[in-house]
């Protein structure tokens, strides 16, 4: 069984992370899925943060980006 304080897989979030790319044993085993998650250039612990903020919203069905109201 999975603790809840265990990091789940950022891909399939069914089995705990295993990798430097919190991946699972299972999913980093697929190179398709291992590039996806690569850090690139640039990448800052900031960037990583606000894609799991917009992952998270995601799984909420909220909007990624709230409308700001218009200027008119």
């Amino acid at each position: 069984m999975i603790s809840s304080t265990e990091p789940l897989c950022v891909h399939c979030e069914q089995r705990p992370s295993a990798t430097e790319l919190d991946l699972c044993s299972v999913c980093h085993a697929v190179k398709s899925i291992r590039v996806l998650y690569l850090r690139r250039r640039g990448w800052t612990p900031e960037w990583e943060l606000h894609l799991r903020r917009l992952a998270a919203r995601a799984k909420l069905r909220l909007p990624l980006f709230p409308r700001e109201p218009s200027a008119d």
